[in-house]
């Protein structure tokens, strides 16, 4: 069964707000990893740093999660309409995620440039 557009398009989507979230992680990354340098004992910085680690470990794990499944809908010639219907929520739901934990780190990293 051949995979309809709009689901094709969806992953492009995602993937796109998966790099775009990495990029947006390591500047904030580097800003706290520079005031930690500085004010080493700072525990609001700690905080905010175990967080950003938090948040990329959520992407590095949402990104394996969204191979698996394109593979997966790649590999299989015979999947039924709610198959790919299961997978395109479990996408749509992955890019809501993405975007807001996209909005935080962006919001972190406003905040740190200040």
């Amino acid at each position: 069964m051949d995979v309809p557009a709009n689901f094709n398009k969806l992953a492009i989507q995602v993937n796109d707000e998966i790099k775009n979230l990495e990029q947006e992680l390591s500047e904030a990354t580097e800003l706290i990893r520079e005031r930690i340098v500085l004010f080493p004992g700072n525990i609001v910085s700690i905080q905010v740093f175990a967080s950003l680690t938090n948040y990329d470990l959520f992407t590095q794990t949402t990104k394996r999660r969204i191979q698996e499944t394109l593979q997966y809908i790649a590999a299989n010639d015979k999947l039924s309409d709610q198959d790919i219907q299961e997978a395109g929520e479990e996408l749509s739901e992955k890019l809501g995620q993405l975007l807001e934990a996209k909005t935080v780190v962006v919001t972190i990293k406003n905040r740190l440039r200040k």
